[in-house]
């Protein structure tokens, strides 16, 4: 059965100030490219939920891809907030056993702790356990969490700007928090940097 992560990059980056999927890193990659890249680089299937009207983001994805295209999955609701484009990706991804919901702008994270909260979450899963994995760093939590798909229809039903936080709380007896060495699981850009 199919697995792997959702990213969701359909904000508007109003306190960004400009595009911030599109911004450089020092390495010359846009950040959507390096955050997607990460991503691909442990998990066979990789979605991307982006807003309908992003078409020449969509297509920068396929062309900046040297590994397996990302499925794109078009949202006419981020305006909603990210509830709404959470549950439009979840949606496209129904038929997954699991799903790690990231964000597009936290490219720091690094390729060794998405395969240790992967390996948590395929331990669970073997064991046929509903499992929530979230990672740690220094005593806070972080991204990505990945989600059994029998808490689907709860990250569906979500309303507003929280993001699965609910969902979390309201099924903590399934929570694993991995403890992680990598400071990526916490930093996002809601700012340009300098």
């Amino acid at each position: 059965m199919a697995a792997g992560a959702l990213i969701l990059a359909a904000g508007f980056s109003t306190r960004f100030g400009s595009d911030k999927r599109l911004h450089l890193l020092p390495d010359g990659r846009p950040m959507i490219s390096a955050t997607v890249r990460t991503y691909q680089n442990v998990f066979t299937h990789v979605a991307v939920v982006v807003r309908d009207s992003d078409s020449d983001l969509a297509r920068r994805l396929a062309d900046t891809s040297s590994h397996r295209l990302p499925i794109v999955v078009p949202t006419a609701r981020a305006a909603q907030g990210m509830a709404a484009s959470l549950a439009d990706g979840i949606r496209a991804i129904a038929d997954w056993d699991y799903a790690f919901i990231a964000l597009a702008d936290m490219p720091n994270i690094r390729t060794e702790t998405l395969r240790q909260l992967d390996a948590e979450m395929r331990s669970a899963r073997r064991d046929a356990r509903t499992a929530i994995v979230q990672p740690t760093f220094e005593g806070k939590t972080g991204h990505p969490v990945g989600f059994s798909r029998e808490l689907f229809a709860d990250l569906i039903a979500l309303r507003g700007d929280r993001g699965a936080r609910s969902v979390i709380e309201a099924n903590r007896h399934v929570l694993t928090e991995v403890v992680v060495d990598d400071r990526g699981v916490l930093e996002d850009f809601d700012q340009p940097p300098g």
